[in-house]
C-alpha cells in the first residue's frame, strides 16, 4: 500500500501559497487570518477525506476516521503555522501526510482497528504564551500564568477553554508525527529517512555585561573598561566550552545589544541571549557553570528564560519505523532533533515516535526551504506503513 504523491504535492503547494509573499517566504502565525484561511484549507481536505472534522476550544483541528474500537486513537500530526518568511514543508507536511495516508487506507477499503486522527496543532512555531501552545495544553502541560491569561483573552480563548481542550491520554493509542529534518544530516550522508530518538533539551538565558561609558574620543585605550569588548569574551568561551562538551550540544547568541548605542561613546552596558541545546540536561547546567566560571572576571550577570528539557521517543515506536523503512527498502538513520516539536508535549502523555525527511542544504525557517518530492514520498509511505503496525497490534 503506497500514499499518492502526487495528490500530497498538490495539497503541499496549495497550503503553500497561503501567507506566500513572493521573495520573501511564507508568513502564517497562529490567530491570524492568514493562519484561520490556511486552517479553513486543511479542514476543506479532512471533509473530503471522508473524516469527521472537530476543532477543540482553542484552535486544535482535528479530523478523525472511526475504528471499531473507538476509545483509542492512532493520532498523527503536526502544525500548520510558520515562522515569519518561512518555507512550505516545516509542520504542513506532517498533517497533509497524516490525511493522505487515512485517504490512502480507504481508498484500499481498510478497517481500522483503532480510530485514527489527524491534528493541526496551533501555535507551534510560537505566540506570546511561547511555542508549542495547542500541543501544551492538548497534553496538559501549558501552565497560565496572568499574563497568559490576559493574551489569550484577546484572541477569544477562556482559562475554561484551556482545560477543556486537555486530551485525556487513555483515549490515545500513540502519537506519530512526520516532519523535516531542518537540519543537513540526512542530506549529506544520504539516507532517506531519520528515525528521531528523541528532542534535545533547551536552555535559554539572559545575559549582562557591564563596563563603563565614556568619551570615545577622549578615553585611552589602556584606560577603557569597554563591555563590548568584555561580551566578545564571553561569546568566545562559550564558544570554546560548548565544542568541548562535543554533539549534540550546542550554543548560541542569537542577540546582542550594545548600551548606549552610539558611535562615539564606549559601550557601559551589553545584553545578549545564551541558548544551549543538548540531549542531557546536566550538561547543559554543567556547561552554563562552566561558562560563569571562566567569565567570573567580565562582569557577567545571567539570568534564566526558562528550559524545556529533553524527551526520549518512545523506543518500541522507533522500532516500528525502522521496520517500516526495512519493508520499504528505504535507508535510515538513527538521530535525534536539534529543534523542537509537538512531539515534545505530546510525549509526556502517550508512546510517540518521529520520522524526519532531509532538508536540502540543511534550511528551514526560510524560503528557501526544500525537500525532494521523492523523500516527502518516501517519508509519507514510511508514515503510512507505520500506521498499519501499530494498528495491527505491535508492541510499543
Amino acid at each position: 500500500m503506497k500514499i499518492n504523491i502526487e495528490r500530497l504535492k498538490s495539497s503541499l503547494i496549495n497550503l503553500g501559497k497561503i501567507g506566500y509573499e513572493e521573495g520573501k517566504g511564507i508568513t502564517r502565525s497562529a490567530f491570524t487570518p492568514e493562519y484561520e484561511e490556511a486552517k479553513a484549507f486543511v479542514k476543506k481536505l479532512m471533509e473530503e477525506a471522508g473524516l469527521d472534522v472537530y476543532q477543540d476550544p482553542v484552535g486544535n483541528l482535528f479530523g478523525r476516521l472511526d475504528g471499531k474500537d473507538k476509545n483509542k486513537s492512532i493520532l498523527l500530526g503536526s502544525h500548520i503555522d510558520s515562522v515569519p518568511n518561512g518555507g512550505m514543508f516545516d509542520g504542513n507536511l506532517g498533517v497533509l501526510a497524516g490525511i493522505e495516508c487515512i485517504r490512502t487506507l480507504k481508498e484500499n477499503n481498510y478497517a481500522p482497528k483503532h480510530s485514527i486522527e489527524v491534528v493541526a496543532f496551533i501555535g507551534e512555531e510560537g505566540t506570546e504564551v511561547g511555542g508549542t501552545f495547542g500541543s501544551r495544553v492538548f497534553s496538559g502541560e501549558f501552565k497560565a500564568e496572568k499574563g497568559d491569561l490576559d493574551y489569550l483573552k484577546t484572541v477569544g480563548i477562556t482559562e475554561e477553554d484551556l482545560l477543556k481542550a486537555k486530551r485525556n491520554p487513555e483515549t490515545l493509542k500513540c502519537y506519530l508525527e512526520l516532519h523535516i529534518e531542518q537540519g543537513n544530516i540526512l542530506n549529506t550522508e544520504n539516507f532517506s529517512i531519520g528515525v528521531v530518538q528523541g528532542i534535545v533539551g533547551i536552555a535559554q538565558y539572559n545575559a549582562k555585561v557591564r563596563g563603563k561609558a565614556n568619551h570615545a574620543g577622549t578615553t585611552p585605550m589602556n584606560l577603557r573598561d569597554d563591555a563590548l569588548v568584555k561580551a566578545s569574551r564571553v561569546i568566545l568561551k562559550i564558544n570554546e566550552i560548548v565544542n568541548k562538551f562535543g554533539s549534540p550540544m550546542v550554543g548560541t547568541v542569537g542577540y546582542i545589544k550594545a548600551y548606549p548605542g552610539a558611535v562615539n561613546v564606549i559601550p557601559g552596558v551589553v545584553e545578549f541571549t545564551i541558548e544551549l541545546r543538548d540531549m542531557d540536561r546536566k550538561r547543559v547546567l554543567d556547561a552554563m557553570e562552566m561558562i560563569m566560571e571562566s567569565c567570573n572576571n567580565l562582569d557577567l550577570e545571567v539570568e534564566s528564560l526558562g528550559f524545556e528539557w529533553e524527551v526520549n521517543l518512545d523506543e518500541g515506536m522507533q522500532k516500528l519505523i525502522e521496520e517500516s523503512c526495512m519493508d520499504l527498502n528505504y535507508s535510515y538513520k538513527y538521530m535525534v532533533s536539534g529543534a523542537g516539536h509537538d512531539a515534545n508535549p505530546l510525549s509526556k502523555i502517550t508512546p510517540s515516535g518521529m520520522i524526519f525527511i532531509p532538508s536540502k542544504d540543511g534550511i528551514s525557517h526560510s524560503p528557501d526551504e526544500w525537500s525532494d518530492w521523492a523523500d516527502v514520498e518516501k517519508g509519507a509511505n514510511v508514515l503510512l506503513n507505520t500506521v498499519l503496525k501499530v494498528d495491527g497490534g505491535f508492541d510499543i
